[in-house]
């Protein structure tokens, strides 16, 4: 639990397994290093979080574009943030800056979620988390 010094939420942001549909309509697999690097990029900022990739039963992502339903096989990345402007606006820069980019993406999906309560369980002790 916190102590309310500082809010948290925790963002999720979903990142597409295979490429986009080439010229022969096919779609070919991202490579696992650039789950990694953004995943190590996103550490680096916030100090962790967690990569999700599945290779079994992969989660789906459906939505509307221009009037056609898209469908992708999804990673996930999980990072606690502060609830910041600061936090938001790097986010959403990184996402356009770095990520469509990288992944080959006409958006990339955000999701905040919160607020987050900590709890840090070692084998001394117990200690909230702000």
């Amino acid at each position: 639990m916190s102590n309310g010094t500082t809010r948290w939420v925790t963002v999720l942001l979903r990142l597409p397994v295979f490429y986009n549909v080439d010229a022969g309509g096919h779609r070919l697999p991202i490579e696992d290093d650039k789950f990694l690097q953004t995943a190590d990029e996103i550490a680096h900022r916030f100090g962790g979080g967690t990569l999700f990739v599945f290779r079994q039963d992969r989660p789906r992502g459906f939505w509307w574009d221009q009037g056609v339903v898209d469908r992708d096989v999804l990673a996930l990345i999980e990072v606690d943030v502060p609830d910041t402007s600061e936090s938001r606006e790097w986010l959403r820069g990184y996402a356009r800056d770095v990520l469509r980019g990288r992944f080959e993406q006409k958006a990339i999906y955000l999701k905040f979620v919160g607020p987050v309560e900590h709890l840090v369980v070692t084998e001394e002790e117990i200690r909230d988390e702000d």
